[in-house]
């Protein structure tokens, strides 16, 4: 007799608690269903949902479900109205989403259609606007975590993740982008796509649809837009890759570096990227024959890539006069508007120009030394008149790169061809 009493006193308890629940509750979704809560309002269903979450335990999914419906919707409206812990709360917003998802995924869906159909697309929007906002304003570090929110909400958008670990790379929370890449890495995610543009005939700006052809055409049809274009996106595999292989590098942790890239390395034996990204890897770790032999095998596999041969010549020019020289005409050869290749061709021409200047400043003024003064000078000349073409060029090609012009100016001076100084230095700022 003890124990059915006992039993029979349990089970007052517990309808006691589920009575309670259901009126919590009804209170809570009759303010829930207010189309234009105040403060008030919120200030009640704080109160609701602490007594609320005290019965909880004896709550069933469907409950469960509601009482995150409502508190997710609190810290919403915190969030909007909180400025110094808005990420907090529109966090724990979406945590209590997820958890609707969550208990409503194997049971009554009352409310799973709402928040992915109205909720979430509306609270993304507005996430994103705000991550891309404070992008702008080069406030990396926080535009993160809100990209990465968009994301949780929305798997698929996978840009969303690529999005969040590019700002923490450039807000300099490197342990937070790492976490960011790895799962970008683990997801399968490329980047590779195709997508759609046209010209907005009213702003004259170039606008992307993404992957909906349909609307692009419409609205050409229509008249609204015009020149309709295809862009294909590369893939960004290498960059992830490269970006977690330097991530580990610049924490210390070079084997996991090397590891990370090895892997991708195997399943993506002829990505070209790839190869460059641990060509990257093994620069920074200042293994430079390691390095020489990833761009030579890049070399191989894309022998039209101008960027390949200058960054052979930048890696070789230290060691090898002769060979870089070779590297940098190849990339001309290929891409005859390379600045930087004709730059860095002109500065080699100018090579032995400190050795030839100190040997003149040791000089005395004896007959002797006077004839071997002007047979120095003589090479010296020698050497700016093979510099100046190529100099000359990265001036045509960029008239007014300020570093170009001051080579061209000294190259001038020393060869005593005072109108072209003149006419150079009028161009020179400062």
């Amino acid at each position: 007799m003890k124990i059915k009493y006992v039993i029979a006193a349990s089970i007052m308890l517990l309808s006691a608690g589920t009575y309670a629940q259901k009126d919590e509750l009804k209170a809570l979704r009759k303010l829930y269903n207010n189309d234009n809560p105040n403060a008030e309002d919120y200030k009640k269903t704080k109160e609701l949902l602490d007594k609320a979450a005290q019965l909880m335990g004896n709550a069933s999914n469907e409950q469960k479900a509601d009482y995150h419906l409502y508190l997710a919707d609190y810290y919403l409206y915190q969030s909007m109205t909180n400025p110094m812990v808005a990420m907090v709360n529109l966090q724990k917003s979406v945590e209590n989403y997820e958890k609707v998802l969550e208990l409503e995924k194997n049971g009554k869906k009352n409310h799973t259609k709402e928040i992915q159909e109205e909720i979430y697309p509306n609270i993304k929007s507005s996430i994103s606007t705000m991550a891309s906002q404070l992008n702008q304003k080069s406030q990396f570090k926080q535009a993160a975590p809100l990209y990465y929110l968009a994301y949780k909400m929305d798997p698929k958008d996978q840009y969303s993740l690529y999005n969040a670990a590019a700002s923490a790379v450039n807000g300099q929370d490197f342990d937070k982008a790492l976490d960011y890449y790895i799962e970008l890495d683990k997801s399968g995610f490329t980047g590779e796509a195709t997508i759609y543009t046209a010209k907005n005939k009213k702003t004259g700006e170039v606008e992307s649809f993404g992957s909906n052809i349909t609307t692009r055409d419409l609205l050409v049809k229509q008249g609204d837009y015009i020149e309709p274009k295809v862009e294909r996106l590369p893939s960004l595999k290498g960059e992830i890759v490269k970006n977690i292989a330097l991530i580990y590098a610049q924490k210390g942790e070079t084997e996991k570096a090397k590891q990370a890239m090895t892997n991708a390395r195997k399943a993506n034996p002829d990505d070209v990227s790839l190869i460059l990204a641990e060509a990257d890897l093994y620069m920074k770790t200042k293994d430079m024959d390691m390095y020489k032999k990833l761009i030579n095998e890049a070399i191989q596999k894309n022998p039209n890539d101008a960027d390949l041969f200058y960054n052979l010549g930048v890696v070789t020019s230290a060691t090898n006069k002769e060979e870089a020289i070779k590297h940098y005409q190849k990339a001309l050869q290929i891409r005859p508007d390379f600045v930087n290749a004709n730059i860095n061709l002109g500065l080699l021409m100018l090579a032995d120009e400190q050795k030839i200047v100190d040997e003149m400043n040791s000089l005395g003024t004896t007959p002797k030394e006077n004839q071997r003064y002007d047979q120095l000078k003589k090479q010296r000349n020698g050497l700016y008149t093979k510099a100046m073409p190529y100099f000359e060029k990265a001036h045509q090609l960029e008239p007014d790169n300020q570093y170009v012009l001051s080579l061209l100016a000294n190259v001038y001076q020393a060869l005593e061809r005072m109108d072209d100084y003149k006419a150079i230095k009028a161009k020179m700022k400062g």
